[in-house]
């Protein structure tokens, strides 16, 4: 199931996917220090951000969102490796995107590491496509029409 994040339970593990499924891949986070608990609840309570979880057991995955004009920006998205390949990025995606809609955004973007192959391929699979290349943090800036 697909819920809205309960803070006192599913920031613990938000903050563990991000130090193993987003921070090794980052050129701009040195030694974790931007991404401390209180680093990541402050990003979270910034955005809107939704968890997948199995029924009532801890969230497995999650996607952290905000909408900047006309364009939906997705922060954050990561799921647990053991529960990869089951649907879960997708069905995260599809809540943005379709939040993205209703608040009439044009357009959703995000920043894909150049080294993490997997997310690039995932995202390409959804419809995005290079809008720049950032070098300085070593990013793909990708975006997807989304009316």
């Amino acid at each position: 199931m697909i819920r809205k994040r309960l803070a006192p339970v599913d920031d613990p593990v938000i903050h563990r996917l991000v130090l193993e499924q987003l921070v090794p891949f980052s050129r701009t986070v040195d030694s974790g220090s931007s991404a401390t608990f209180t680093e990541i609840r402050k990003r979270l309570n910034h955005n809107i951000t939704y968890v997948a979880a199995k029924g009532t057991r801890r969230a497995c995955g999650f996607i952290t969102f905000l909408r900047k004009s006309r364009v939906l920006f997705v922060d954050m998205l990561a799921v647990d490796p053991r529960e990869q390949g089951r649907g879960w990025g997708r069905k995260l995606m599809d809540i943005a995107e379709n939040y993205g809609k209703a608040e009439r955004c044009r357009s959703v973007e995000l920043l894909v590491d150049d080294i993490n192959e997997n997310a690039y391929r995932f995202y390409v699979n959804r419809g995005y496509s290079v809008k720049q290349y950032i070098p300085d943090v070593g990013c793909y800036l990708m975006t997807k029409e989304i009316r």
